[in-house]
């Protein structure tokens, strides 16, 4: 009889979490679910680009993203240039998740354009319009001629900010070790579809 409700629970467990469209588990309709939720779609995005503190900053346009949701809580996106744009391609994944357990976003890019790596970042806080977390330390990717300070230990902070339905900001300042803070990324993004 025990093995009977051991094996039950299981495939209770495994029908809840896996099949398409089961929500046993589900938190959908919760603030955080919600917001994410209205974020899915197709997106235009024209990035500011200031590689360093003295650099002017440089405007790309011309790239597209698209969001999906992964389960109830985490926003899953790619960007590349749109497909009416002649650049080189590249891809930049990122999840933008909140963590029901410990009550918490979660934010995670990789970016073939850059040699970082995986970048996770840990929540700091959040406000009405914002979501803040940050990186400690991650290796400067050195961008342009030269590429300028590649290697170099950066600091960043990376700030995701609610404009509106439609509109969507995320601004990350990089900071060397006892330097002032820059704008080094944004990404601005506009509904599209």
């Amino acid at each position: 009889m025990k093995k009977f409700k051991l094996v039950s629970f299981a495939a209770l467990l495994f029908a809840g979490t896996v099949l398409p469209g089961n929500k046993i588990f589900a938190q959908d309709g919760t603030v955080e679910h919600n917001y994410l939720q209205g974020k899915t779609g197709e997106w235009s995005v024209v990035m500011t680009l200031r590689p360093s503190a003295d650099a002017p900053a440089q405007i790309i346009s011309g790239l597209a993203a698209e969001r999906i949701m992964i389960g109830d809580y985490c926003l899953h996106e790619i960007m590349h240039p749109a497909a009416s744009v002649k650049m080189p391609g590249f891809k930049r994944l990122c999840d933008f998740a909140y963590n029901l357990n410990e009550q918490r976003w979660d934010y995670m890019s990789i970016d073939t354009r850059i040699t970082a790596g995986i970048m996770y970042f840990t929540y700091q806080g959040t406000d009405s319009n914002t979501i803040t977390s940050f990186i400690t330390s991650f290796p400067n990717p050195g961008m342009g001629p030269g590429q300028k300070g590649r290697g170099q230990s950066l600091y960043c902070r990376n700030v995701v900010i609610k404009i509106d339905n439609d509109h969507d900001m995320v601004r990350q300042y990089w900071r060397l070790t006892d330097k002032t803070e820059w704008l080094a990324v944004q990404y601005d993004y506009t509904r599209s579809h």
